[in-house]
């Protein structure tokens, strides 16, 4: 498959301070583990903070957690059976790819499932650390994993998947092929850093008057990178502005004081809100102080933390959806 680059240079910017949160320690949690060694007995299941945990932490009041909707997944290593490796080799190299692959198969750019394989070969070729993937039905998220684990055949992989919220049920939207609607956060971990992943999703409280309610999905591979991904209301500009600041200023930071996450975090999306410093709803206002945001010159945006450095951004023409890919290349 041949791509189109587009562009090959930054198109807008911003930078700043970050906002923290304290980590949050949980008794039970440390119970469980003592237990276990008293025991000496294998803990079968993550040591997670429970969700009693999270609420007294004062979840902010512009989201609703909604944990058990998460579809989540690991890959051990692919091995030698792929067509080699395309990740850089670099250890302070670290790329991301936003993805609109527009298949839920009621909008006007849904071209039958061709876009999942479309752009699975795009993860394959520019081999990314971590994707965040917009529109898409539950069922894609286990081929587009393949294709980032064939780039990484040393490496571990996960993904993270949250449907979007039906208004009228409060239950997963659906695809028109009847499997869950939504994002998905996929990740990369070299196999020697590799312990497990978190996944942390939910929607927003302020939602427009469609049946979708918008949410948003992250992932904390642990001592290694936090990300996320999210969708806003195409209806409403100041929504979207609105979700955006709930997503940055409140969501993140919380999550990252529940996750114990430092370092590298990287948020990418389909925001549809635009970078223009004479729009009132310029995306640029949902950008916290410490961070700095790459646009495609439309409404998809990587933005990430200030110990990531720049490198190079190019958007890839893509047939079978109605969205550029908006490759972020990072160093740090």
């Amino acid at each position: 498959m041949a791509y189109s680059t587009t562009t090959t240079a930054p198109l807008d910017d911003g930078t700043g301070l970050k906002r923290g949160i304290s980590m949050i320690t949980s008794p039970g949690c440390r119970a469980a583990l003592l237990t276990a060694l008293f025991l000496t007995q294998p803990l079968l299941s993550t040591c997670r903070i429970p969700d009693e945990d999270i609420s007294t932490a004062a979840v902010p009041t512009t989201i609703q957690l909604r944990p058990n909707d998460i579809i989540k997944s690991t890959l051990p290593p692919y091995g030698s059976g792929g067509r080699g490796r395309t990740g850089s080799t670099s250890s302070t190299s670290f790329n991301e790819l936003q993805l609109n692959l527009c298949n839920s198969g009621f909008a006007g750019c849904y071209a039958g499932g061709d876009s999942i394989p479309e752009g699975g070969e795009l993860i394959y070729a520019t081999g990314p650390n971590v994707v965040t993937v917009n529109e898409i039905c539950s069922n894609d998220v286990a081929e587009l994993q393949s294709y980032l684990s064939e780039a990484w055949p040393t490496d571990y992989t996960y993904s993270a998947f949250m449907p979007a919220i039906d208004k009228r049920t409060a239950a997963p939207y659906k695809c028109k092929d009847g499997f869950q609607y939504g994002s998905a956060v996929l990740g990369r971990v070299a196999a020697s850093k590799w312990t497990t992943f978190d996944a942390y999703g939910g929607k927003f409280i302020a939602q427009d008057s469609s049946n979708e309610e918008r949410i948003f999905v992250c992932a904390y591979a642990r001592g290694d990178h936090f990300t996320c991904t999210t969708h806003l209301s195409s209806s409403s500009e100041p929504l979207a502005l609105s979700q955006c600041k709930a997503l940055m200023f409140d969501a993140v930071p919380y999550l990252k004081g529940v996750a114990g996450a430092a370092g590298k975090t990287v948020v990418g999306g389909d925001f549809n809100l635009e970078y223009d410093t004479s729009d009132a709803e310029n995306v640029q206002k949902c950008v916290p102080p410490g961070w700095t945001r790459k646009g495609d010159g439309d409404v998809q945006h990587v933005i990430y933390t200030n110990d990531l450095v720049f490198s190079k951004s190019k958007a890839w023409g893509l047939s079978y959806t109605d969205h550029d890919g908006w490759e972020v290349r990072l160093t740090g």
